[in-house]
C-alpha cells in the first residue's frame, strides 16, 4: 500500500480503518489503476459549467413554488417545508464551489508538462474547493430525503401507530449514520490530508480520485431511496381505493427509483472515465435535480388537483338573510374543525382510512331559535320559579 494511506497522525480514529479497507478494495478491483485523464481547457468546461447553473436554477424554482405556494394556500410552512427551504443554503454553496472548481480545475489530471506556478496554484485550489462541494452535494441530498420523511411523518401522525413511528425515527438515524459515513469517506481517504490538494509531485490515485466518497455514497443514496420507497407503498397496496388510483399513488412514491437509476449509471462510469471532475459535476447535477422533482412532485401535485391543507376561508360580507342561513346551516364536526377539510382529504386522495374516532359524524340540523316576547317570557320565568320553589318546598 502506498505510504499516503499509511503516514500522518489518524484523522477521524475508527472512519481510518474503514478508509483503509475501502481503498484495499478498490485497489484489488485495480480502480487505482488508471492513469490520470488529460487536463481540460476552460472552454472544454464551459458547457458542463452551463448544465449545472441550469439544474440547480431549476432546482430552485421547483423549491420556490411549493414554498410560495404553501403560504399562499395555508400561510405558514409545515416541517417538511421549512427542512426544503434548509436545502436551498448547501444548494447554492455547491453551485459557486463547482463553478470555481470547473475554471480552475483539480490534481486529478496528468501532470506531466504543468510547470507554470499560477495554474498549479489554482488547481491546488479547486482540489480544497472539491471537498467542500462534495459535502455540500451530500448535504442537499440528504436533506431532500429528510424533506419527504418528514411529509410521509405529517401524512400518518393522524391515525399513528406505533410502528410507524419507530419506522419514521430509524429511518431518520440511518440518514444521520449514511451522511456521517459519507463525510468520513471524503475526508479520510487520503493521509496526509494536505495531499487532498497537492498537484506535483502527484500524491496517488487515492488522494485526487475520490473513489471512496463516490461508492459510499453511491450505495447509501440507493439504500436511503429504497427505504423511502418501501414505507408507504405496502400502505397503498393495502388500501380499498380504485385500482387506477392505487397505480397513481404507488407511480408517485416510486419516483426515488429515477434517483437510484442515476446513481447506479453514476458510479461506473465515473470510474470509466478516471474520475475526472467534469463527469462528476454533471451526474451530481442531474441527480440534485432529480432529488428536487422527486421530493416535490407531490406537494406539488396536490396543489395543482387542489388537495392537501388550505387556510379557512372567511365569510364575505352579505345580506341579513344570508347570516341567518349560515346560522340554520351545520356545525363542522370536530375533525373538520382541525382538519380544515384539507388533510382529511389528501389522506383520503392517498388512499388511506381516518380512525373511526375522527370521521366525522352526521349531526341533525339545529333549528333557529324562536322569537319569544319579553312580556311572556317574563311571565313565564316567574311561573317557572315559581314552579320551582313549589317543587322544592314540597
Amino acid at each position: 500500500m502506498p505510504t499516503a494511506l499509511r503516514t500522518g497522525p489518524p484523522l477521524f480514529g475508527g472512519g481510518d480503518e474503514l478508509c483503509a479497507a475501502m481503498s484495499d478494495l478498490l485497489r484489488a478491483r485495480s480502480f487505482y489503476d488508471n492513469p490520470p485523464p488529460a487536463p481540460r481547457t476552460r472552454l472544454e468546461n464551459h458547457p458542463t459549467l452551463l448544465f449545472s447553473w441550469w439544474c440547480t436554477c431549476l432546482s430552485f424554482v421547483i423549491i420556490l413554488f411549493r414554498l410560495c405556494g404553501r403560504f399562499i394556500r395555508t400561510e405558514r410552512f409545515f416541517r417538511e417545508d421549512k427542512v426544503m427551504a434548509l436545502s436551498i443554503l448547501p444548494l447554492f454553496v455547491r453551485m459557486g464551489l463547482v463553478h470555481v472548481i470547473l475554471i480552475y480545475g483539480t490534481n486529478n489530471v496528468d501532470t506531466s508538462n504543468l510547470t507554470d506556478p499560477r495554474h498549479i496554484w489554482m488547481r491546488e485550489v479547486g482540489s480544497k474547493l472539491v471537498l467542500c462541494s462534495r459535502i455540500c452535494y451530500a448535504a442537499f441530498i440528504w436533506t431532500a430525503k429528510l424533506g419527504v420523511c418528514e411529509f410521509l411523518a405529517r401524512m400518518v401522525e393522524t391515525f399513528w401507530r406505533r410502528e410507524y413511528e419507530l419506522t419514521l425515527r430509524w429511518i431518520r438515524y440511518f440518514l444521520v449514520a449514511t451522511f456521517v459515513a459519507i463525510v468520513i469517506a471524503t475526508l479520510g481517504e487520503c493521509q496526509p490530508f494536505s495531499h487532498y490538494w497537492q498537484v506535483i509531485p502527484d500524491p496517488g490515485p487515492q488522494c485526487r480520485t475520490g473513489y471512496a466518497q463516490l461508492i459510499t455514497m453511491g450505495v447509501c443514496d440507493i439504500t436511503t431511496d429504497i427505504l423511502l420507497v418501501c414505507f408507504p407503498i405496502p400502505m397503498v397496496l393495502k388500501s380499498a381505493i380504485p385500482f387506477k388510483r392505487k397505480c397513481r399513488l404507488v407511480l408517485l412514491f416510486s419516483m426515488s427509483i429515477i434517483l437510484i437509476c442515476i446513481t447506479g449509471v453514476r458510479i461506473p462510469e465515473v470510474i470509466k472515465h478516471q474520475g475526472r471532475q467534469q463527469y462528476r459535476t454533471v451526474f451530481a447535477s442531474c441527480e440534485i435535480l432529480g432529488a428536487a422533482s422527486v421530493s416535490n412532485a407531490i406537494v406539488l401535485g396536490s396543489f395543482l388537483r387542489d388537495r392537501g391543507v388550505k387556510k379557512a376561508k372567511k365569510y364575505k360580507l352579505g345580506s341579513v338573510s344570508d347570516s341567518i342561513d349560515r346560522a340554520s346551516q351545520r356545525r363542522p364536526t370536530l375533525t373538520s374543525q382541525h382538519m380544515g377539510g384539507s388533510v382529511e382529504d389528501l389522506i383520503r386522495e392517498m388512499g388511506w382510512r381516518m380512525p373511526k374516532d375522527l370521521e366525522a359524524q352526521d349531526r341533525e340540523p339545529r333549528p333557529a331559535p324562536q322569537f319569544i316576547n319579553a312580556k311572556l317570557a317574563g311571565t313565564f320565568a316567574h311561573k317557572y320559579n315559581g314552579c320551582a320553589r313549589f317543587c322544592h318546598d314540597a
